[in-house]
């Protein structure tokens, strides 16, 4: 019985002593930190040559943007492109076969020696809705290699669609064949 009640004592004290640290309390809360989510709207034209819409995985680079369609995929990534500027601008549209999970993400790596590291903040939500998406990355550095990751988190579920990345000095498209995850 005294080593419960030395035990309600601690437990007590430590209660009292979390409450009055900065922070904790009675203090109001910090808002949740908001995801970043693509805004509805944009739109996409698919090249008329040059582009497989129908395959699995496949690029084409027309003037300063990347086109990529992805069919049947859960996670993939572009080639690597350099910013014409500080930012780019990325839309997708995507339908996906589950009928609980409609988001993906777009992730933004950069090309670093030997590999590659992902950007800070570089993560973007879109919907698998089947409508056009529009949202940017900014803070890019003038003359890195990027590129972007596609990912669905929907275990056996699969989505289709495609994006633009727009605002390119330079892109590698895919090679044949290319199935690199995000």
């Amino acid at each position: 019985m005294k080593r419960k009640n030395r035990f309600l004592a601690l437990a007590l004290a430590l209660a009292l002593a979390l409450s009055l640290l900065p922070g904790c309390g009675s203090e109001e809360e910090p808002e949740a930190a908001t995801q970043n989510e693509a805004q509805p709207g944009g739109s996409i034209t698919w090249p008329e040559e040059g582009l497989d819409t129908s395959a699995t995985l496949a690029s084409t680079i027309v003037g300063d943007t990347l086109y990529m369609v992805f069919n049947g995929v859960q996670a993939r990534t572009s080639g690597y492109f350099t910013p014409a500027g500080d930012t780019i601008t990325v839309t997708s549209s995507a339908t996906t076969t589950s009928e609980t999970r409609f988001s993906y993400r777009v992730t933004l790596w950069k090309e670093t020696y030997g590999g590659r590291e992902y950007v800070d903040g570089g993560t973007m939500y879109f919907t698998a809705d089947g409508e056009c998406r529009t949202g940017t990355f900014t803070g890019l550095e003038a003359g890195a290699r990027y590129k972007i990751g596609l990912a669905y988190d929907g275990g056996s579920h699969y989505m289709s669609g495609g994006l633009t990345i727009s605002g390119l000095a330079q892109a590698d498209a895919l090679e044949d064949g290319d199935t690199s995850a995000a």
